[in-house]
């Protein structure tokens, strides 16, 4: 599990992405967010906190090819690291159509 505050002026677009792109489960807290690296897809589970936290609570990498269910292979990601690698992107890119949003109206 990885734990990330984010900035006061990044919160409301960073969660936003999570609401907007994530999928969540009826009565859950936690949203599935699709995470594309390196040809590898993974499925970043989140959950929103309050003061602005982002908790990665687990991932799961989805690779294509693979001997297993539909060609696919599935593997638990349990590295904090990769963990926090995954959140920064989500982080990344939920900041990045920000900043962007804001140059576009200069």
């Amino acid at each position: 599990m990885v734990i990330r505050q984010i900035k006061v002026n990044h919160w409301r677009h960073v969660s936003g992405q999570i609401i907007t792109y994530g999928r969540i489960a009826p009565m859950s807290r936690q949203f599935d967010v699709d995470v594309n690296c390196n040809g590898v897809n993974y499925v970043l589970k989140v959950q929103l906190e309050k003061k602005r936290k982002i908790v990665a609570l687990q991932a799961v990498g989805v690779y294509p090819n693979s001997e297993g269910v539909g060609g696919r292979g599935y593997r638990l990601i349990e590295d904090n690291t990769m963990l926090s690698a995954l959140l920064e992107i989500v982080v990344y890119q939920g900041t990045a159509k920000h900043a962007w949003s804001n140059y576009a109206t200069m």
